[in-house]
């Protein structure tokens, strides 16, 4: 679906850096239902971070080594072959799939405290997730957490919505794979108070609007994927939606670059001026 053109980001105006290969990662959408109809889970980064310091992000990171470990497999409720189909050819990432998904349920362990996919109102032994949380904070494996926790790594429970391209000339760049799953029942989400400073459950439009009005500070693409969550009204409905995607091939937004080399702006697919744009073949 269409988006409209993001503002440019608070980096305009910076010179580009040299070509920096993208670093592969993980973003999940968590979704609940409300009164104010679908919302999503986003924490807000802390003004320390290297990256994107201040802004409102979906939960994710970088995909670690550790995430294509070969003890994962027999962990998750599917088979590697199953997501390297269900999700590998749907996004062009191929086996890497596993490693992707491993690392979205990793991640939001680690900066909200939801393992995803777990039955409702489901709590571990001995502290419960949060104990669970401390052990994977202290550098425990996510695959010696996962016969604590009573459950195991659901996979099935992430649908693929995207993948996005940090463009080129950029400082840092990652290779996205975003997903969105439900919110688990019985579980409630905190941040981490290192990486993430505040949590908040938001409804796509109302974001937007306070966006736009200076109260709600977000990059280029978690711009264009909130607005991508506008046209549904349910959890189910997104749900269904991103189950029945066929193809989602990687989105390379471009730098908008002046005559003195300096970026003004960030161009996607489609918009004026992006073939010509930084980062062209």
């Amino acid at each position: 679906m269409n988006s409209p053109a993001p503002k440019a980001a608070p980096t305009a105006g910076l010179k580009l850096s040299p070509p920096v290969v993208p670093r592969l990662a993980s973003t999940t959408l968590i979704v609940r239902d409300s009164a104010a109809g679908l919302e999503v889970l986003m924490v807000r980064r802390s003004l320390q971070a290297s990256f994107m310091p201040g802004a409102y992000v979906f939960p994710g990171g970088a995909v670690d080594a550790a995430d294509a470990s070969h003890d994962h497999p027999s962990l998750c409720d599917e088979s590697a072959q199953e997501l390297a189909r269900r999700v590998g050819a749907v996004t062009e990432v191929g086996d890497q799939a596993l490693a992707f998904a491993v690392a979205a349920l990793r991640e939001c362990f680690e900066e909200c405290g939801l393992w995803l996919g777990a039955p409702d109102h489901h709590a571990p032994a001995d502290g419960g997730f949060e104990a669970l949380r401390a052990r994977l904070h202290a550098g425990e494996p996510l695959a010696t957490l996962v016969a604590a926790s009573g459950t195991r790594l659901i996979t099935s429970g992430l649908q693929p919505w995207s993948r996005w391209v940090t463009p080129v000339g950029l400082p840092k760049r990652f290779d996205t794979l975003f997903f969105v799953a439900r919110t688990p029942v019985g579980q409630t989400p905190e941040v981490d108070a290192g990486e993430t400073t505040t949590l908040a459950w938001v409804n796509p439009p109302a974001a937007l609007e306070m966006r736009e009005k200076g109260e709600f500070p977000m990059e280029f693409a978690t711009v264009s994927t909130v607005e991508s969550l506008r046209p549904f009204a349910t959890t189910q409905a997104l749900l269904d939606h991103a189950a029945a995607q066929t193809r989602l091939p990687a989105i390379h937004p471009r730098l908008r670059i002046d005559a003195e080399g300096r970026m003004r702006g960030v161009l996607l697919p489609g918009q004026p001026g992006y073939e010509q744009a930084h980062g062209a073949d």
